[in-house]
């Protein structure tokens, strides 16, 4: 039974070095602000391969896990602001990139 011990502490670590060395994915984050903050509703990033949203919360935002590329910002308000879109947004892998204002169109 003694020479049994070692056996779960190995597969143990074996376990750790093995996660350790199996690739992650690594996303992006988009974040700014919604102008007026008052009136933000959603924010959603759009691309030919990936589609998230993102929670506006006094009108700042982050949009994460996105997958590296160029996107659309899309900013939905109360009426009577329009859906104002902001184009050609790039994420990088593991950054986050920083759009400032988004101002909501009447």
């Amino acid at each position: 039974m003694e020479k049994r011990e070692w056996i779960l502490p190995a597969v143990f670590l074996l376990i750790i070095v093995f996660y350790a060395f199996v690739k992650h994915d690594i996303t992006g984050t988009i974040k700014g602000r919604v102008v007026p903050y008052n009136a933000a509703l959603h924010v959603w990033a759009v691309s030919d391969k990936d589609t998230a949203s993102g929670i506006v919360q006094n009108g700042a935002f982050d949009i994460k896990n996105l997958k590296a590329g160029k996107y659309r910002v899309i900013a939905e308000g109360l009426r009577p602001y329009k859906v104002t879109t902001k184009p050609d947004v790039l994420v990088n892998d593991g950054a986050v990139t920083d759009i400032g204002d988004i101002i909501l169109d009447q």
